[in-house]
């Protein structure tokens, strides 16, 4: 199942003008092991988590479910990455096998698109 939703999620990032790398080739990977990471252009760069829910989708629930992820997120945003745009987003994987991206802020998360 994880393995299908990560083929997906490839697919969700190209569709939103990301290029893939590989996370192990990316040298965040040293901080954060990413399930995902895509480069638009030359400086902003996509850093995913990617976790499967077992309940509805919603802010609350990924604030608590994915709390260590948050966690990571923002440590790695105090950092500074030189002369990238970072991006940090946790897309969860509900049961219904919709994809729903939030966004990972330095004060709050925020829902930025949900594919069914």
């Amino acid at each position: 199942m994880f393995t299908a939703a990560k083929e997906r999620a490839t697919e969700l990032l190209v569709s939103r003008g990301y290029l893939p790398v590989q996370p192990a080739d990316c040298f965040l990977s040293q901080y954060i092991p990413l399930h995902l990471a895509g480069l638009r252009g030359d400086y902003e760069m996509l850093c995913v988590k990617l976790r499967m829910a077992y309940g509805a989708v919603s802010v609350p629930y990924v604030e608590s479910f994915c709390r260590f992820e948050i966690c990571q997120f923002r440590s790695l945003l105090t950092m500074s990455p030189g002369n990238v745009f970072l991006r940090c987003e946790v897309w969860v994987g509900s049961p219904n096998s919709s994809i729903h991206c939030y966004e990972v802020l330095p004060s709050e998360i925020r829902e930025v698109a949900a594919y069914a």
